[in-house]
């Protein structure tokens, strides 16, 4: 009688395996349809000339061009996109000039805010989306203008390689 009831009570390993595989699959599944609908929210807005309005003038109120170059300095932006070949990132050669025809209806600045604070959301054509997609945690509301102040200056046509 007691060979009968270890057999009788004993679970099945391999229903209680199944089970823990399809909630790991459910779970998984479900992660990454957050993480995709999180990471193209703002990729599906349609754009206008008011996108992003509200955010840059705020960042853009007392913004000093030294300082963003100064912030540059400090995030290391300058390693792939001043000392790079442009091979990996675009290169800020010219961005002062360009940013307004980046992503039309978008001005320059809505441009740059945009690029700093959401990078995989326009990828320059040829590029991949490299850039750290965290900067909207690591940089306040000022140091965006600052950089933005500091990227309109960049002007000039990039050299010749």
């Amino acid at each position: 009688m007691t060979g009968e009831s270890k057999t009788a009570r004993r679970p099945r390993p391999k229903a209680a395996l199944a089970v823990v595989a399809v909630v790991l699959i459910a779970f998984i599944l479900l992660i990454a349809y957050v993480l995709i609908e999180n990471s193209s929210g703002a990729s599906t807005a349609t754009l206008s000339e008011d996108s992003y309005a509200d955010e840059v003038a705020a960042a853009m109120e007392g913004a000093d061009a030294d300082i963003g170059a100064g912030l540059i300095n400090e995030y290391e932006c300058y390693t792939c996109h001043v000392l790079g070949d442009g091979s990996q990132s675009p290169l800020f050669d010219g961005i002062g000039k360009y940013a307004a025809e980046r992503r039309p209806p978008l001005s320059a600045e809505q441009y740059l805010y945009e690029a700093t604070i959401f990078p995989g959301v326009h990828i320059v054509e040829g590029y991949s989306d490299s850039m750290p997609n965290n900067y909207d945690e690591r940089l306040s509301e000022q140091e965006v203008g600052h950089i933005i102040a500091y990227l309109l200056t960049l002007t000039d046509e990039p050299p010749d390689y």
